[in-house]
C-alpha cells in the first residue's frame, strides 16, 4: 500500500519529507496552494510519482493559485451555473487533461463537483457536465496515463444501501477507468471516527471496488487510513494540518469568513493510533515508564523536547515527524489480506494496552487524545470479516 501527501498550505514540508526522509511516495497535488508554473517546476521524478486532485469541488470559487489554472471552469466563465455547464465542460476537460499530460503526472485525474445536499439526479449530472466530456476526449488520446475518477463519498452513501450500491454501479460501469481517487467526507463531530457501523461501510465500499480490478486511492484521512487498510486499497493519503486529514468544503470556498483560532498542536503516536494534544506529552514522559514506546524516535524527537522548544500547530517538526513514523508503520504492514487484519488487530490492541497503562500511571487523556476510538475500530474489522465470510472469502 502505497501512501501519497495530501498537499496544502505548507506543502515544502511533503517534498521535503520526499526528499529529505524518503517518507511517502508521491504528492496529491492541490491547485489551490499549488500554482501551475509551481507544478511543472517540481522534479520530474516527484511529478512522475503524484496525481492531480482538479479541486472544481465548488467551481464559481476561484480561490487562492486556482487562478492560474485554465481549466478552472470560474475561469472559462464568470459565475459559472450549473445550466451552463453543457457549453464549457468539453474546454474545461480537455484543458484539464492536457495540463496533467504535460505535467507527466503518474494518473489523469477526472474531477467531480460538490453538492452540500445530494440531487435526485447527481449521478446523472455529474456524468454528462463533468465525466462523459472527460472520458471523449480521453479516449481521443494516443497512450494516455490511467484514468482515476474523484469521488467524495458522502456518509449517507455509506449507511443506505440503495445509495451506495447506485453509486458502486455507476463507478465500475465506467470501463475506461483505472481507478477512483475516493474521498469520505467527513462531518463526525470527534476528531476520530467512533461509529463502528460506518467505518465497516467503508471498508465494505473500498473493498467492492478493489474486488472490480479498480485501483483505490483514499484521500484526505486522519490515523482511520490505518484501519482501512484491511481493505486492500492502493494508496491512502497523510496530511499535515486537520483540514488535510479529514475533507471539509471549507478549504475551497473562495470568500474567507472570520479567521478561526488555531487548534492545539498534536503529536502523532503510531504506537496509540492517535494525535495526543501537546499539553499531556510532559506528563507521558515523566510519569509513564515506557514514554519512549508512545513517543517514537524520529530525527525531529530530540529537536521537539528540546528546552524551550515552543509547542505551536503550524511547527513543521510535527508533521515532518508524523510523515516519517506513520510511512514507517505502513510499510510494517503485511500484503496478504487475512495476514494484514490480524496484524492491524494486534496494533490495536497494543494501542489499547498502553492507553490503560497511562491511564494507571497518572495521565488522564481528554476523548480526542485517548483511545476511545479503537473498540470501534475492532468492531468495524468484526463486522468486515463476517462481510468477507458472507462473500466465501
Amino acid at each position: 500500500m502505497k501512501i501519497y501527501h495530501q498537499t496544502g498550505h505548507n506543502w515544502i514540508w511533503n517534498i521535503a519529507a520526499l526528499e529529505e526522509d524518503g517518507a511517502g511516495f508521491g504528492l496529491i497535488v492541490s491547485p489551490v496552494n499549488v500554482s501551475q508554473p509551481k507544478l511543472l517546476d517540481l522534479p520530474t521524478k516527484i511529478r512522475g510519482r503524484s496525481f492531480f486532485d482538479p479541486q472544481t469541488y465548488l467551481p464559481r470559487d476561484v480561490k487562492g493559485k486556482m487562478s492560474t489554472y485554465s481549466y478552472f471552469p470560474g475561469n472559462l466563465r464568470s459565475n459559472v451555473q450549473t445550466a451552463e455547464y453543457e457549453e464549457i465542460a468539453a474546454e474545461s476537460a480537455r484543458k484539464c487533461v492536457d495540463l496533467q499530460v504535460h505535467a507527466k503526472l503518474a494518473y489523469i485525474t477526472i474531477p467531480t463537483r460538490y453538492f452540500d445536499e445530494l440531487p435526485s439526479n447527481h449521478i446523472q449530472q455529474s456524468a454528462e457536465h463533468i465525466v462523459d466530456p472527460f472520458i471523449a476526449y480521453y479516449r481521443s488520446l494516443e497512450a494516455p496515463k490511467p484514468l482515476l475518477l474523484t469521488v467524495v463519498v458522502k456518509p449517507i452513501q455509506i449507511t443506505d444501501q440503495e445509495q451506495k450500491h447506485a453509486l458502486l454501479n455507476w463507478i465500475t460501469s465506467i470501463y475506461e477507468l483505472s481507478g477512483v481517487y475516493l474521498i469520505f467526507e467527513n462531518n463526525f463531530p470527534s476528531k476520530q471516527i467512533k461509529d463502528a457501523a460506518y467505518l465497516a461501510g467503508v471498508l465494505e465500499f473500498i473493498h467492492s471496488l478493489r474486488m472490480n480490478d479498480l485501483e483505490v486511492h483514499v484521500g484526505y484521512a486522519n490515523v482511520e487510513s490505518y484501519l482501512y487498510s484491511v481493505a486492500q486499497p492502493t494508496s491512502v493519503a497523510m496530511g499535515s494540518y486537520e483540514n488535510l486529514r479529514r475533507f471539509s468544503i471549507e478549504r475551497f470556498i473562495a470568500a474567507e469568513g472570520n479567521q478561526k483560532r488555531g487548534p492545539n498542536p498534536r503529536l502523532y503516536s503510531a504506537a496509540l493510533l492517535q494525535w495526543v494534544d501537546y499539553g499531556y506529552l510532559e506528563a507521558i514522559r515523566t510519569l509513564y515508564p515506557n514514554w519512549h514506546e508512545v513517543v517514537e524516535h524520529s530525527v525531529y524527537r530530540p529537536l521537539m523536547f528540546a528546552p524551550g522548544y515552543r509547542w505551536h500547530f503550524t511547527k513543521p517538526e510535527l508533521y515532518k515527524h508524523y510523515f516519517t513514523v506513520f510511512s514507517e508503520q505502513v510499510a510494517a504492514l503485511p500484503d496478504g489480506p487475512t495476514e494484514r487484519i490480524t496484524h492491524v488487530e494486534r496494533q490495536i490492541n497494543v494501542a489499547r494496552n498502553h492507553f490503560d497503562n497511562i491511564e494507571q500511571s497518572g495521565v488522564v487523556l481528554d476523548s480526542d487524545s485517548d483511545g476511545s476510538h479503537l473498540p470501534f475500530w475492532l468492531t468495524a474489522i468484526n463486522l468486515h470479516k463476517k462481510y468477507l465470510a458472507d462473500l466465501g472469502l
